[in-house]
């Protein structure tokens, strides 16, 4: 028997939601300018492996007096209390002391298809990508390479994937197929997203190198972290 679909059943939940801050930075022509001058003198003194993507160490900006590395740090700590304190407001224990503490932090500059495999981040919570010059990177779904692939996007991977490969597939699980998501890269533009997201960048070639901030950060507290291990 056909039945129409009727997406607002209220006796449905809709549990476990991955959540993705996107934000633009305010102060972003000010402070990219100086970030890349900063970023290749770096290069220029410590030159590393040869190859398509230079990774600075995630420690670069440690004891640097940087205005422009400060306003960045300081943005992107308050975009991770704003999307940390809103999805755990009602388990953190109140009143309390929050600290965001930035355990890594590192630039990359890439081209000539440089990318980076699927993976994870550990030993955090938040992570995330800052794109301080996008150059000719994809901006929008249509906006592909010459080859027929996206230029440089950072794609996310949800929960779903792991259920796709091998599974049975009709029409009443057709929302498991919906398992990506593509980040357009413009500069001045912030994502943070949970640690354990699967993601990955695709071959980035253009004229002006792509260039990004990359970053993991604790959320710590001054009272004791407690698990519910009980049946409630």
């Amino acid at each position: 028997m056909s039945k129409k679909a009727n997406p607002k059943n209220p006796y449905i939940q809709h549990l476990w939601p991955v959540s993705i801050l996107t934000r633009k930075f305010g102060k972003y022509q000010q402070i990219n300018p100086e970030l890349i001058k900063l970023f290749r003198e770096y290069q220029q003194q410590n030159p590393g492996k040869t190859g398509s993507v230079y990774s600075s160490p995630d420690n670069f900006a440690q004891g640097l007096k940087n205005t422009a590395v400060d306003d960045l740090t300081k943005f992107i700590m308050d975009n991770i209390f704003a999307i940390a304190s809103e999805l755990n407001q009602s388990y953190w224990s109140q009143p309390q002391s929050i600290n965001i503490d930035i355990t890594g932090m590192w630039f990359q500059i890439s081209n000539n298809f440089g990318f980076h495999e699927t993976h994870i981040h550990g030993n955090c919570s938040w992570s995330g990508v800052y794109y301080v010059q996008s150059g000719s990177a994809s901006k929008s779904i249509s906006d592909l390479h010459e080859n027929g692939m996206p230029n440089g996007i950072t794609r996310f991977y949800g929960p779903n994937m792991e259920y796709g490969a091998g599974g049975h597939g009709d029409l009443g699980n057709y929302y498991l197929m919906d398992d990506d998501h593509d980040s357009y890269p413009e500069d001045g533009k912030l994502v943070i997203f949970p640690s354990h997201l699967k993601h990955m960048v695709f071959p980035y070639q253009g004229k002006e190198d792509r260039i990004i901030v990359s970053f993991h950060a604790q959320v710590n507290g001054d009272k004791e972290l407690r698990y519910n291990y009980g049946f409630s």
